[in-house]
């Protein structure tokens, strides 16, 4: 038995393909994802017919790779993508022609609380927080004593960031500052826990490229998954130089995240600085994860 996950988010679509395993768990087989850069063809809240036309290009460009591999079922969410817009509804529509998929849109709320799940994997979170940066959302979780207290998202990402503020491929000094002054903005009227958390945990597509920067420059193995709060806080600093040593760890770590990359570290310094009082783990789950767990295994979860 095979199980197809396709997460249609707002930067990235991603299929991810899983065999079931006993006891709740499973292996992932193989994962293929597409830069769609759908916050790009937001305007004025609606998506664009190009917009939705190139998310239904993409799920039969994964549908037809699956039939290569004998399965015909795939299970699509969408998150912030078909969420946060105002033609959700017909955007369904369309895909639900096109493709004759059924498309489950994600709260922003249970988005978060997937993420946890999907944590939950790999690691054990019994007391601290979660973040997962998207494309265009972020969700925060507190944890205390395995019961989550409080999931909520927030509709800005790494993408939205980057077509909000930035003009060309790097951000200038002054639009970095308009990035963080937006990140700051939106924190203060978020629901964040009261005290940092020893161990926080980050998740999806953002922290993992900034993971895979982080090892390369600090010298560790590809399997480390950990980061302290100050080598954020430093490797940020580098990365905002701009200059060719910057520019060729981003290059050779996360090229498909060129643009994305500097808006998406400049948002995760400053959730940790609000949320993680020591160190930082990146989980290789998430939302993903989660949803296969939730939705579609019965793991107890």
């Amino acid at each position: 038995m095979k199980i197809a996950v396709v997460d249609l988010g707002s930067n990235t679509i991603r299929l991810s393909v899983y065999h079931p395993l006993p006891e709740g768990k499973f292996e992932l087989l193989f994962s293929e994802k597409v830069m769609a850069g759908l916050a790009n063809d937001i305007v004025d809240g609606t998506l664009s017919q190009e917009g939705i036309d190139r998310a239904c290009a993409v799920l039969l460009d994964f549908r037809s790779l699956l039939h290569q591999f004998g399965m015909e079922e795939m299970h699509v969410f969408a998150t912030a993508s078909l969420r946060n817009i105002r033609n959700t509804e017909e955007a369904l529509d369309v895909i639900g022609r096109k493709t004759g998929l059924e498309v489950d849109v994600v709260p922003g709320d249970l988005e978060a609380e997937l993420g946890y799940y999907g944590v939950l994997c790999t690691t054990e979170l019994e007391n601290g927080a979660m973040f997962d940066i998207g494309g265009g959302s972020t969700e925060i979780v507190e944890v205390r004593e395995g019961r989550i207290l409080r999931a909520q998202s927030l509709p800005v990402g790494s993408l939205n960031l980057f077509t909000r503020y930035v003009s060309k491929i790097w951000p200038k000094r002054s639009e970095a500052e308009e990035i963080y002054a937006a990140v700051q903005e939106m924190l203060e009227g978020a629901r964040l826990p009261s005290a940092k958390a020893g161990l926080v945990c980050g998740v999806g597509g953002t922290a993992r490229a900034v993971l895979k920067i982080a090892n390369s420059y600090y010298g560790r193995t590809a399997d480390n998954r950990r980061l302290m709060g100050k080598e954020l806080e430093k490797l940020t600093a580098f990365l905002m130089k701009r200059d060719r040593r910057a520019r060729k760890l981003i290059l050779s770590a996360c090229p498909d995240r060129i643009h994305t990359i500097l808006p998406g570290i400049l948002l995760m310094q400053g959730l940790c600085g609000e949320l993680c009082g020591k160190e930082l783990y990146i989980s290789q789950y998430g939302v993903r994860e989660g949803y296969l767990c939730h939705r579609l295994l019965d793991t107890g979860i």
